[in-house]
């Protein structure tokens, strides 16, 4: 048996609740901030536009300041309303003050993520919002499992996941070689494909997956785990085979 010295997490949906967050964050917001002039169906039409421009992100084809104002003047837009960058930064600032009470770690990741530490050194992979990751780490309580040495955030490298670079940057910030290191995250092409394809062993683990497991099985030709125990038998499978 040989352990992996380094386990490296993806962040958002993987071990926060991301999704959950932008639900319960949007409605504090827009409540706070236009009350009953909120058209039905902004939040949906918010995300829709998030998820459209976060590629965008990801190439660097646009900025994180970008994405914020035209997520949010994009979903005014689709209801026949003009909104202000001004208006779009107010808000972002308004959304942001919600963290702390609406984002939360997923049931057991935490406790997982505790038993890991005890045995293996973690890291953090993530293409998240340079701005915010580290607080999301503080807020969901596992600040103190990541040194900010060990937290990669892909903006800080110049490309994003599944670039090999951004594993290597991973790799060299905590000197361990890839074949000694281990990927875990909710995006198979993202966390499990590109770490498999700069020859890291990964898992993947999508604990808010949001499609049947049987298609996401036929479509990728493998299946998610969904808990935190499977994480952790598979992890020990693993070694076993090293």
């Amino acid at each position: 048996m040989k352990r992996y010295d380094v386990i490296f997490f993806d962040l958002d949906h993987t071990l926060v609740d991301t999704r959950g967050q932008y639900a319960l964050g949007l409605a504090r917001a827009t409540q706070e901030l236009y009350g009953a002039e909120v058209p039905v169906g902004f939040a949906a039409k918010f995300m829709e536009h998030h998820e459209a421009l976060w590629p965008l992100y990801d190439r660097r084809a646009i900025t994180m300041q970008e994405l914020r104002r035209e997520r949010f003047l994009r979903a005014w837009k689709s209801f026949g309303i003009d909104k202000s960058e001004a208006e779009a930064d107010q808000f972002q600032a308004v959304y942001d003050a919600t963290f702390e009470d609406t984002l939360h770690p997923f049931p057991g990741a935490v406790e997982m993520v505790a038993a890991l530490a005890q045995t293996h050194r973690l890291g953090i992979i993530t293409n998240g919002s340079p701005d915010l990751q580290w607080r999301k780490l503080g807020i969901a309580g596992l600040q103190a499992y990541f040194p900010k040495e060990a937290v990669i955030i892909s903006e800080a490298v110049g490309k994003a996941k599944p670039h090999p670079s951004v594993y290597q940057a991973a790799c060299d910030a905590l000197q361990v070689a890839k074949e000694d290191a281990l990927m875990i995250g909710d995006n198979f092409i993202s966390d499990v494909q590109g770490a498999r394809n700069f020859e890291m062993d990964a898992i993947w683990f999508a604990p808010d997956l949001q499609e049947p497991i049987a298609s996401v099985e036929c479509a990728y030709g493998e299946r998610p785990l969904t808990r935190p125990d499977e994480v952790l038998e598979t992890i020990s499978q693993l070694e076993q085979t090293r």
